[in-house]
């Protein structure tokens, strides 16, 4: 997914849990139907549901109102919380709080589940107050050992300045609006052979902007690519970047290459969005826009 949560709550303290009176109930959503719970969710949650994958749903309701729903999967030895909601007439109320420890309580007696992990990006406003109200339950920020989303505008950028791939047998980059469908399919397929960082839908996908997005093709096939769509909240973004055998000049040149075709077509008060995949794209990304801010952040609880 994402990277990130679309719809989030705001903190609480214990106080706010006695709010909550014995006209509350929390207890698991039927999967099959989520009925009033369903506005609650993600869309891509609601499908899940409707497909028959293994997600697991909590809600909460107060006087017979749906209010607030929870949902998550389970891999390895860790429950994976990918919606947390409470809806703004519910807020302060102690929702959020009551679901995470009625989900403690559910995995609590499988001692194959070690942990609960949320991850999510604080480009919403909303989720800002995530950070404060995790802590507050127990949970402890993970190290990203680099990997990260960063958000910047355009405007904060000098004009990019896009070294070329020297020589016609070390390739060319072109935007993927100037490829052959056959050749973006070619590099669809090999990108899911070799496991690489790739777009959630596929390199054709109408999401993606195809002006934007450039690769680097040599001896008639893709080597190197760097995606761009609207996934992290609606921004520009950089959703998948591989470089596989290539250099630094490579990675060099497809990002320098993205932004300046946008400096081109988009205002200067346009945000960017861009994940570093290892310390060396997040030094990049420092060394084009310094003042890029961190908003990705996993949190993990122990239970």
């Amino acid at each position: 997914m994402d990277h990130d949560m679309e719809k989030n709550i705001v903190p609480e303290t214990e106080e706010d849990e006695r709010a909550w009176d014995d006209r509350m109930q929390v207890g698991m959503v039927d999967d099959a139907d989520p009925g009033a719970f369903e506005p609650l969710l993600l869309p891509q949650v609601a499908e899940a549901l409707r497909s028959g994958e293994p997600i697991t749903v909590l809600g909460i309701a107060k006087e017979g109102v749906a209010c607030g729903a929870l949902a998550g999967y389970i891999a390895g030895d860790c429950f994976h919380v990918i919606s947390l909601y409470v809806a703004p007439d519910y807020r302060r109320q102690g929702g959020a709080r009551r679901m995470i420890r009625e989900l403690e309580a559910l995995i609590g007696d499988d001692p194959t589940i070690g942990a609960v992990e949320i991850e999510f990006t604080t480009a919403e406003p909303d989720n800002e107050t995530l950070l404060p109200f995790l802590e507050a339950m127990g949970f402890l920020q993970e190290s990203d050992s680099g990997r990260n989303i960063y958000t910047f505008a355009l405007g904060d950028l000098g004009q990019m300045k896009v070294s070329k791939v020297c020589g016609h047998e070390n390739g060319y980059v072109r935007p993927f609006s100037q490829l052959s469908v056959d050749l973006l399919h070619a590099a669809q397929k090999r990108s899911v052979a070799l496991g690489t960082p790739q777009p959630e839908q596929t390199l054709t996908g109408k999401e993606l902007e195809r002006e934007l997005s450039h690769a680097l093709v040599r001896d008639g096939r893709i080597e190197a690519y760097a995606a761009v769509d609207h996934s992290c909240c609606g921004m520009l973004t950089l959703c998948a970047l591989w470089i596989g055998d290539s250099n630094r000049v490579t990675l060099n040149t497809l990002v320098k290459s993205v932004i300046a075709r946008a400096q081109e077509l988009y205002p200067p008060q346009t945000k960017v969005a861009m994940q570093a995949v290892n310390d060396q794209s997040r030094r990049l990304i420092m060394k084009l826009a310094p003042q890029a801010r961190k908003v990705s952040y996993t949190y993990r609880l122990t239970v």
